[in-house]
């Protein structure tokens, strides 16, 4: 199973995404986002979620995403 992490600063919480130029990009219709309130462990031991799935860690409020390849990991810093 396969992860990365990347670390998230306090600019979160906008609901669209920018490109560097500051351009909102559009965010795709039918994104599901399923949240799991687990350990982060737990988390990373789950192989059946489909991709895109959110997952918040209860012991390191961690965000993990579902992607294609495994889970990234957005660090709560």
């Amino acid at each position: 199973m396969s992860h990365s992490t990347i670390s998230l600063g306090l600019g979160l919480g906008g609901g669209k995404a920018a490109t560097s130029s500051g351009v909102p990009i559009p965010v795709a219709t039918g994104f599901n986002i399923d949240i799991n309130t687990l350990t982060e462990a737990n988390i990373l031991a789950r192989t059946e979620d489909a991709t895109g799935v959110i997952g918040l860690a209860t012991d390191t409020f961690n965000i993990l995403v579902k992607s294609a390849t495994g889970w990234q990991i957005y660090e709560n810093s």
